[in-house]
């Protein structure tokens, strides 16, 4: 992107934090290309001060400028942000929703006919530049037109694009929630090994440290995973005595049903 194009942030929370710290160490746009508002003054002032993202004390203020725009808000708050920023968006705007559950017909209702429209979900590793990112826009026509999204959504991790939307919500449960749970077991992980007497320096650097050896090998195996997870079972073994009690406790059908909940969640908090 030019050097005087701005990309927005309607909202400095969490994910909005992850995303804008990606693209700065991408290199790809200096600090103060990136313009960010929110009604919390001191989440606002925070992000300014930790990232160097230039503030607009409105949400008008901020859509005037840039070219792409992202609402990092709460579902509740799309149609409220909507009415502030629709008076000044353009036809050569961008606009993102990264609004879980919130569906492209209501977000274009609220914004009118002028921006360009796609929803995303990604997830807190955009800091890191390591997101798994699904984006679904309006019609393949509309999805053509997106290069400048997809240039700084590229940045951050990799795009994978949602022809249905009817997916996005268990896009959501997939890949805007999953990291909560990968972290959440690697915490009981990291908890039991210290519980047995390892320092939880070394058990944390042990549990991550396998997370990441763990993912790259599956990422370049080349067999399905179901395949993969029995090489390191051997009968009669360690591994095997830890499945087994898995299994007996339903441990795999009560994972997915969280999943499933986390996807009727998204559905029900996006379109009420």
């Amino acid at each position: 992107m030019g050097d005087t194009e701005r990309v927005g942030f309607v909202g400095a929370g969490n994910i909005a934090e992850s995303m804008i710290r990606g693209i700065i160490t991408s290199g790809c746009l200096d600090p103060g290309q990136i313009v960010v508002s929110d009604a919390d003054e001191k989440r606002l002032i925070q992000v300014h001060k930790t990232l160097g993202a230039t503030i607009a004390w409105s949400n008008a203020e901020n859509a005037a400028q840039a070219r792409i725009l992202f609402l990092t808000v709460k579902p509740a708050q799309i149609a409220a942000v909507a009415a502030q920023i629709r008076p000044v968006l353009r036809p050569d705007q961008y606009v993102v929703s990264v609004a879980a559950g919130t569906s492209l017909a209501r977000a274009r209702a609220a914004l009118g006919p002028a921006p360009r429209l796609c929803r995303i979900m990604p997830n807190l590793s955009a800091s890191v530049r390591k997101s798994a990112i699904g984006l679904c826009a309006e019609g393949p026509a509309a999805a053509g037109e997106l290069g400048p999204v997809h240039e700084i959504l590229g940045r951050l991790g990799t795009v994978f694009r949602i022809d249905d939307e009817q997916q996005m919500a268990v896009v959501t449960a997939l890949s805007g929630s999953a990291p909560a749970y990968y972290v959440m077991m690697a915490d009981a992980l990291i908890r039991y090994g210290v519980s047995q007497g390892i320092p939880e320096e070394l058990a944390t650097a042990m549990i991550l440290g396998t997370m990441e050896g763990s993912a790259a090998w599956a990422l370049g195996a080349r067999a399905p995973l179901a395949e993969l997870w029995r090489r390191v079972v051997t009968p009669g073994g360690t591994t095997e005595a830890g499945i087994d009690y898995y299994a007996e406790k339903g441990f795999l059908d009560i994972f997915v049903e969280g999943l499933a909940r986390s996807t009727r969640r998204a559905r029900e908090i996006g379109d009420p």
